[in-house]
């Protein structure tokens, strides 16, 4: 396989590019503070570790509270926000005196097809949506996770989550549906995505639902289940010109370019200026 190095299932594959988005080097699959601390990976994790201050009192409040604790770490070493808060979470818990056993850290993947996927799985049964999520288990059991960023620090949400105050995640409108996806067959999650409208609306953040549309579904060529987020999305946003510019890309994938065109024509009508439309616009117009 030229440019991929890769071992047993489940363990880490290096996977090498040659330029831009195919070009960098990623991890992908269980790996280790060893392989972060490598070559290319050490130019951005040793320097946001050692950068990494977190409050001493805050950490103090942690160490005996974290008995019976473990983390299981889900990111991208492509993903910026990863890049930040996975070196400040090893940081953080080796002042907390953590054992590194009980830090699991699974690196997924930036591949079209295999997007936030990594082998075997685990992202899977963890239901991870975004990159980094740090889940945050007792005994084994999870009790709160910290999605992307942190709502205050990341010592603050993880003392918070313990002690069990913790906030509810961010994309909870994401999370809803990426459950749909995750345990029921297609045609299942889709049926129920037609009446989801007061589901999505009563979590949090719902108009990030275009976000799980893109990367989620059309990234990994599920134009089918994408359309039907899209559809359910822009019935909450009408006017969202991305919505309609990936409603494009969505049945433009499914070979309906008649109806392709009027979706990206009604994005141009609410932002003639777009430079996303007019680019989905000029690529339908080609023969």
């Amino acid at each position: 396989m030229n440019g991929v190095t890769s071992t047993v299932l489940g363990l880490s594959l290096l996977v090498m590019g040659v330029a831009s988005a195919e070009e960098r080097p990623i991890l992908v699959g269980r790996v280790t503070r060893a392989d972060l601390k490598a070559p290319p990976y050490a130019e951005w994790f040793d320097g946001a570790y050692s950068r990494y201050e977190p409050d001493a009192a805050t950490v103090d409040r942690l160490r005996p509270v974290l008995v019976g604790v473990s983390i299981e770490a889900y990111f991208g070493t492509w993903c910026g926000d990863s890049r930040r808060q996975i070196p400040r979470l090893a940081r953080l818990l080796d002042l907390a005196d953590l054992d590194e056993p009980r830090l699991s850290l699974a690196a997924l993947s930036d591949r079209p097809m295999e997007f936030k996927q990594s082998p075997g799985h685990p992202e899977a049964k963890r239901y991870i949506h975004r990159t980094p999520t740090i889940v945050v288990l007792r005994d084994g059991r999870e009790i709160g996770r910290i999605v992307e960023t942190p709502a205050l620090s990341l010592e603050a949400d993880l003392l918070a989550i313990i002690e069990g105050r913790g906030p509810a995640p961010k994309y909870g409108a994401e999370a809803w549906v990426h459950h749909l996806f995750t345990d029921l067959p297609p045609e299942e999650a889709m049926k129920a995505l037609l009446s989801g409208g007061p589901e999505v609306v009563k979590r949090s953040d719902p108009d990030s639902l275009w976000h799980y549309a893109e990367f989620d579904l059309l990234k990994n060529g599920r134009a089918l289940e994408a359309r039907a987020v899209l559809d359910l999305y822009l019935g909450l946003n009408p006017r969202s010109v991305t919505g309609h510019v990936l409603m494009s890309e969505a049945l433009s994938a499914l070979g309906r370019k008649a109806e392709a065109r009027a979706a990206v024509e009604r994005a141009l009508a609410i932002e003639p200026g777009n430079d996303r439309a007019q680019r989905a616009a000029a690529k339908l117009r080609e023969p």
